[in-house]
């Protein structure tokens, strides 16, 4: 039985449970690595290889979890994924040892973390809203979200300095087994997309994202973003710690980032009604490879005030951007299949790239290598947006050449 369209109250309903997610797996766990949390315990290198692990693990997972989505509902994924979420934040609050983080993040967290996160919502929306009110569904699934990071960091923040980094973490799984998980079997809608919308295809080849020129220069932008991104979320409260900042105070700025996400976020979807979505995309890529230097600097104050105002302007352009654009592009029945792939190449990266910035800051004994690593990556983002963007061009053109013709 298909499944009917989704009602307001249900589209909140999922950006709400993603928000929870969001602010739980990625947004505390950036509290949790500093020296005042977990990273006083355990090495930086450490808890990296196991964020990024997970990261990994998460693409690794996509492509199952898009087809899953492609053919079944949301509910399921999302309620599963934030029980074992839920599990992954209690082994972390009781390990006494490095390898029972990694065997948390690795076996539990990383697969829960491709169920509860955008992708499946991404899917939802394109299954089962219009395309003409998709992009306004994205912004609201977008805006809702952003509001994961202003309650979870500077809360996150609390409660390490208040009642232990333990503590926090027992109190975040339970918040993702009771509003993650009970609350998408709950709220969320049951049953799959129509019949006649699921895709009789076995899978999306591989070769498409090489065959296809503009699929893959947009692929690889998004793979390297999403690596610089990750980096800079898991270790921004650190780099700035390091230099001399209460972590509170650090955490409190951090989760008001995210305040500054919200215009671009409900405005970036509805500019690309009128302008080039990939624009949008390479706009901010260019603007936040320039905000990052902030990072490399990291002092004095007005410099650490900057960098999170700044970064959280553009980093609420750029976020739902990959959402309007492959819906424009490559909407149809392997959609979920065709973005949990594409997630999976992303996933390399942003599991990567948190675990290397940490091996360099334990190496060199700064932040300032691996930040200027990540400037440099946003540039290279913004330039392999501009070859996708080329490419669409192309492509337009020759569609234009055979109607025509």
């Amino acid at each position: 039985m298909g499944t009917p369209p989704l009602t307001r109250r249900a589209v909140f309903s999922l950006a709400g449970l993603v928000a929870v997610a969001y602010g739980t797996q990625l947004y505390a766990l950036s509290v949790m690595v500093t020296e005042k949390a977990a990273g006083g315990e355990f090495s930086i290198s450490l808890l990296s290889a196991g964020f990024g692990g997970a990261a990994i693990v998460a693409g690794l997972s996509a492509p199952l979890v898009g087809r899953i989505a492609d053919r079944h509902s949301v509910r399921g994924l999302i309620g599963f994924g934030a029980l074992m979420s839920g599990g992954a934040f209690g082994l972390f609050a009781v390990a006494t040892e490095g390898w029972q983080i990694v065997a948390a993040f690795w076996l539990l967290l990383g697969p829960a973390t491709a169920m509860t996160g955008y992708e499946p919502a991404y899917v939802a929306i394109g299954q089962w809203i219009l395309p003409s009110e998709r992009n306004r569904a994205i912004a609201l699934v977008s805006v809702v979200g952003g509001f994961a990071g202003p309650i979870f960091i500077p809360l996150t923040g609390w409660m390490v300095t208040t009642i232990g980094w333990r503590f926090a973490s027992g109190i975040l799984g339970m918040t993702m087994v009771v509003v993650g998980g009970v609350g998408a079997f709950i709220f969320l809608p049951k049953g799959g997309p129509p019949a006649e919308a699921v895709s009789s295809a076995s899978s999306v080849p591989w070769r498409r994202f090489v065959e296809d020129r503009r699929l893959f220069a947009f692929s690889a932008a998004v793979l390297v973003s999403f690596g610089v991104l990750s980096t800079v979320f898991l270790h921004r409260v650190a780099v700035f710690q390091e230099a001399g900042f209460d972590v509170r105070y650090v955490a409190l700025l951090a989760g008001m980032s995210s305040l500054f996400t919200f215009p671009g976020r409900w405005l970036a979807p509805r500019m690309a009604e009128r302008v080039p979505a990939i624009s949008i995309f390479v706009g901010s890529c260019a603007a936040l490879a320039g905000v990052m230097m902030f990072a490399v600097v990291a002092g004095p104050a007005w410099v650490m005030w900057a960098f999170f105002a700044l970064f959280g302007v553009f980093f609420g352009v750029l976020l739902p951007m990959r959402a309007v654009i492959m819906n424009e592009w490559y909407a149809g029945e392997d959609f979920g299949l065709l973005m949990g792939k594409q997630w999976s190449l992303a996933a390399l990266a942003g599991g990567a790239m948190p675990w290397i910035g940490g091996v360099l800051r334990d190496a060199l004994g700064s932040y300032v290598v691996p930040m200027l690593i990540v400037v440099v990556g946003m540039a290279v983002a913004a330039a392999l947006g501009v070859a996708a963007s080329r490419a669409s061009d192309d492509i337009a053109r020759r569609l234009a050449t055979d109607t025509i013709g």
